[in-house]
């Protein structure tokens, strides 16, 4: 593997020219001039030290960039041209030369500017020499000018109630004003990675996924002495192959020894979020809400599953008196378990920095395809494309949507009737599992109609494209996992479907809908887990064998010639791009399979929590073993997808409370309009316990309100005010470099939640 390093990579290339201290503090005509306080003067006699001191090595590259270097492994180009002759490689034809040319002079372009904007560059070979690796990093004094530039928000000490606030870095002050405007704040920062990088070192108030975020400012800004490197433009051209963090492997195996704690329990989600980022920690976290609210229904499910068990053992049926008292309480189990959610998430927001974030800015997708244009509201260069234009396909989108969902209920109640023709051969079953692995056919095939009805659509940013892709899946996967099901409990009975007249089984529908249930569950389960995990691991050993196929091919006439192992980035670049939105959708259809017709099928939560905990496992096996690491993104919570689990949690409420009040024995007495006021009665009581409950209890809990105003309060007082504080004793406990427990709020925030 050869190593290439262009002039002046491992140079010292700071961003922007910065005041330093160091003068003012070490002149005695200076220090004459202001003795205010000292504490502050030796704060920033250390930190310029530390700064002076020269590197040992190069810093940590935490970003990768993979370039195309040939067009095949057999064709002979480059410097290596004449080695490459004694190996029989094959000379490039003009199309490849002038193909391998373009990408020469753009990759050429795009590293000057990274190189530029004061990045450190560490350039290699890929194995069979065909791609180029681009390791990015930079020091310290880079990324804390950057910070201060970008004004990037860092947690403060818990002294200061681990607040987040603007990086500043140390001012000295002018002397002609008596040093007044001087401001120290470096000591009040939190520092990161234990007792061998505690604070003073000058990179440890940098998390790993701090210094990713302001790397990747410096490759696609077009601030001043950014890159201003279009990465989306170039992946959609084909000018750069793979765009992505590198792993930490120490880190990874800590997370995977502990993986029950950090992504099914929720007891160690900060180190999660420390290394993913909020986004896929606010997703492991809901799971972890989900985990312990899945415990007490079923704990309850298991005995009056033993009341359902065949007669004469018991009575046979979920159609007993136990189904309205179930009916009840997950009735607000359903519509209380978002709210609730809520409170949870904004506690954690509070803690990491991010509640009450406004829209951030989002890179393109590659995917996007405009025309170039004055941006109106930046002044620069970028890509655009009307919504005029757009409309057309939405409305195209709309009508695919409407004619699959009529396809897909003609398909379903064509096998009902089939199934219905069939019953005296004894083939209910047969159908059943037919009826579930159609669904899940659907499912996988609407998915990708989906994604390239999206793709159609043009989006610019991914929030925008998830949202409608969203729309669209969700809208079909309800329709068609849950058709059935409604079908089998309110339209079923004593009615005809394409001139065959319909029964439940044994006339009794609730029992009918559980058997249904209870199968599409478990086919789901069982495909859903197979191709999670086995589909992501099967695409990456056939692209290591390719490679492997492809080096031997290449590079080495000699059998015997021992291949290489591939470098840690190459490894990581054969993996799948993670997208938490796949294994949101799949919990978003196991939560309805949950609640929507629970009283038929009491359980089913047991089996929930059980998938859950499974899910949480595969999920960490595929974000530390099969997948590459994920871009940090922030966020304050999961919507869209709260949204979503909330009209499903109220659609819960009112299904299950149809079901008793319509399709069961509890109210056989009573007239359809009696029935009407029952089910109105019971559904509003149940919406105006959660209206009381939101009023006493509000989705961002009161001490989340309290400690965010004084956490506002004391970043104005120590960092808006130029580092003055009132409390001395403060300050110093804030000097030492002793860690000190976080604020109690945040627990006891959380047992007044769990009780």
């Amino acid at each position: 593997r050869r190593l290439l390093r262009p002039p002046g990579a491992w140079g010292s290339m700071p961003f922007v020219q910065q005041q330093t201290a160091t003068a003012y503090l070490q002149n005695p005509e200076h220090i004459n001039g202001s003795h205010r306080d000292l504490e502050a003067e030796q704060t920033l006699l250390r930190q310029q030290q530390q700064q002076q001191q020269p590197q040992r090595g190069p810093p940590r590259s935490d970003l990768v960039m993979v370039f195309p270097y040939k067009t095949r492994a057999l064709v002979r180009w480059g410097e290596a041209a004449m080695d490459e002759e004694s190996r029989g490689l094959q000379p490039p034809t003009e199309k490849e030369k002038h193909r391998m040319e373009t990408w020469q002079a753009k990759r050429s372009t795009v590293l000057h500017s990274l190189s530029d904007s004061g990045l450190i560059l560490m350039l290699y070979y890929s194995r069979d020499r065909d791609e180029i690796f681009v390791r990015v990093a930079a020091d310290v004094n880079h990324l804390r000018a950057v910070a201060e530039m970008r004004r990037y928000k860092l947690e403060l000490k818990p002294q200061y109630l681990s607040a987040f606030a603007e990086y500043k870095n140390d001012y000295a002050g002018r002397r002609e004003l008596n040093y007044s405007d001087r401001c120290v704040v470096s000591h009040i920062y939190k520092s990161h990675g234990g007792n061998d990088e505690a604070y003073p070192q000058p990179g440890a108030i940098f998390r790993t996924v701090d210094r990713i975020r302001l790397i990747d400012h410096i490759v696609r800004a077009m601030d001043h002495n950014c890159a201003g490197a279009d990465v989306g433009q170039l992946m959609h051209e084909g000018d750069l192959l793979h765009y992505f963090p590198m792993h930490e492997h120490k880190k990874l195996a800590i997370l995977d020894k502990d993986w029950f704690k950090c992504f099914a329990w929720g007891t160690h989600i900060d180190e999660v979020r420390d290394y993913f980022g909020e986004r896929i920690a606010l997703y492991f976290l809901f799971m972890s809400h989900l985990n312990k609210w899945l415990i007490l229904p079923a704990l309850v499910g298991i005995p009056l599953s033993i009341v359902e068990l065949p007669q004469p053992f018991a009575l046979g049926t979920p159609d007993n008196f136990t189904a309205i008292f179930l009916c009840i309480g997950m009735g607000f189990w359903a519509v209380f378990f978002i709210h609730f959610w809520r409170r949870t998430a904004a506690t954690h927001a509070l803690k990491w920095g991010t509640l009450g974030m406004g829209k951030q800015l989002e890179p393109t997708r590659p995917e996007f395809v405009g025309v170039s244009r004055i941006n109106p509201v930046t002044g620069r260069v970028d890509r655009y494309y009307p919504w005029s234009e757009r409309i057309w396909r939405v409305l195209f989108s709309a009508s695919v949507l409407s004619v699959a969902i009529v396809s897909l209920v003609f398909c379903i109640l064509v096998l009902f009737c089939l199934r219905r023709v069939f019953h005296e051969q004894n083939v209910r079953f047969t159908f059943m599992v037919i009826n579930a692995v159609v669904v899940e056919m659907f499912n996988a095939i609407f998915t990708n109609v989906a994604k390239w009805l999206t793709d159609r659509e043009n989006h610019r940013a991914y929030s925008e494209y998830q949202n409608h892709l969203l729309a669209k899946t969700v809208v079909f996967k309800f329709v068609n996992c849950y058709v059935s099901l409604y079908y089998i409990a309110f339209f079923k009975d004593n009615t005809y479907l394409f001139s065959v007249p319909m029964e439940c089984v044994n006339s009794d529908c609730l029992n009918d809908l559980g058997m249904q249930l209870a199968v599409f569950m478990v086919t789901r389960l069982t495909l859903q887990n197979f191709l999670e995990l086995g589909l992501p691991y099967l695409l990456m050993a056939y692209r290591n064998f390719k490679e492997r196929r492809t080096f031997h091919m290449s590079l080495f006439a000699n059998p015997l010639t021992i291949m290489p192992d591939l470098s840690s980035a190459e490894k990581q670049s054969k993996k799948e791009d993670y997208d938490v939105y796949e294994d949101m959708d799949e919990v978003l259809v196991l939560y309805g399979y949950t609640t929507l017709f629970v009283v038929a099928c009491p359980w089913v939560p047991l089996v929930a929590l059980l998938s859950s905990i499974l899910e949480c496992f595969l999920d960490q096996k595929k974000l530390v073993f099969l997948y590459r690491r994920p871009f940090p993104m922030p966020a304050a919570n999961n919507e869209p997808w709260d949204t979503a689990f909330d009209i499903f949690g109220i659609l819960a409420m009112m299904t299950n409370t149809a079901v008793i009040v319509f399709s069961s024995n509890a109210f056989e007495g009573m007239s359809h309009a009696h029935k009407g006021l029952m089910f109105l009665g019971i559904e509003h009581a149940m919406i105006f316990g959660r209206l009381i409950v939101s009023f006493f209890m509000p989705a961002v809990p009161t001490s989340v309100k309290v400690l965010q105003m004084q956490q506002n309060v004391m970043v104005h007082r120590h960092l808006n005010l130029g580092g003055e504080e009132d409390d001395h004793e403060t300050r110093a406990n804030a000097m030492m470099t002793t860690q000190t427990p976080p604020p109690f709020v945040f627990d006891a925030d959380e047992d007044e939640e769990e009780g």
